[in-house]
């Protein structure tokens, strides 16, 4: 369900790309903080759709012309309201999307809303806008406008940077030695995390400062273990989808290593370990990892 404490935290996150719209944006954080509702955040949260063309997704169903909703108790976030409103409104399922590198889960706008003003009034405080790239050509019949010729001035500048152009958000290192051996790692017991409890491929998401999935890989394993691999090299790309259900590219990587796990400052899972392929399958993997390891070491047979 989303909270207001998530709606503090996602105005907070905003500020921090777009500093210059604090004085904008201080009517709705004095009515956030006026607000006595409890429970679902007072707000509506829409999405900003660029297909490969740079065109916007469009709908009649909303004054702004974007997809968009109010939080209900089943959305999980804020962003996943937008999702929703996008399926209900236009028909394109959260797979067919994905997230853009420029703001990934911060919204690319937030306008005020009526309640801003007077929060008496029980209208939406502010809609937040969150951009995804098309993953997929989705099957719909609702109307795409050029992003130059949005309607919505305050969007003009911040779609100009969006070139609707779908590239790995996520980076994983299948990481191997000169005996043939994989390094893998044993995740957390915990939920909320992907694969838990499974041995799986380090790596992990895009952030702002990472220019290509390889800025991403080498930091995530700099920063989950201490790796600086010999040799890094792209080996594929894949898809995976997140718990919102939205397409995640993730580009997996060979990595040439050749030190000893025992001696790593592991600082997320349990543990790492050289595994041989012959006993790969009698382990529980993580997502498409043994499929992974078996076509990395076939290639690496055949070479």
């Amino acid at each position: 369900m989303s909270s207001r404490t998530e709606l503090h935290s996602v105005l907070a996150s905003y500020l921090v790309h777009y500093s210059d719209e604090t004085a904008r944006l201080a009517p709705v954080t004095a009515a956030l903080d006026a607000h006595v509702t409890a429970g679902l955040a007072p707000v509506t949260c829409s999405a900003v759709v660029v297909d490969r063309d740079r065109r916007i997704l469009h709908t009649a169903n909303t004054a702004s012309g974007l997809p968009g909703a109010a939080p209900q108790d089943s959305d999980r976030s804020l962003l996943a309201t937008a999702l929703r409103a996008v399926h209900d409104q236009t028909g394109i399922p959260p797979g067919d999307l994905c997230l853009t590198p420029q703001h990934l889960r911060t919204p690319i706008d937030i306008a005020p809303g009526p309640a801003a003003a007077d929060p008496a009034l029980g209208a939406p405080v502010a809609d937040l806008r969150f951009a995804f790239y098309v993953a997929h050509a989705p099957g719909t019949k609702a109307p795409w406008q050029p992003a130059a010729d949005t309607t919505l001035a305050e969007l003009g500048a911040k779609v100009s940077d969006l070139d609707g152009q779908a590239t790995p958000l996520n980076a994983s290192a299948l990481i191997y030695n000169s005996r043939g051996e994989y390094l893998l790692h044993l995740r957390d017991m915990r939920e909320g995390i992907w694969a838990p409890g499974c041995w799986a491929l380090l790596g992990g998401g895009h952030e702002p400062g990472d220019h290509t999935p390889e800025d991403t890989i080498r930091r995530e394993l700099h920063e989950e273990a201490g790796i600086t691999p010999q040799k890094l090299e792209a080996f594929l790309d894949e898809e995976v989808h997140d718990a919102d259900g939205l397409t995640v590219p993730v580009r997996i990587y060979a990595a040439l290593w050749e030190g000893d796990p025992a001696q790593l400052p592991l600082t997320e899972g349990v543990m790492l370990a050289w595994v041989p392929p012959a006993t790969v399958p009698r382990l529980r993997l993580g997502g498409e990892t043994l499929d992974l390891l078996q076509r990395h070491s076939r290639v690496a047979a055949s070479t």
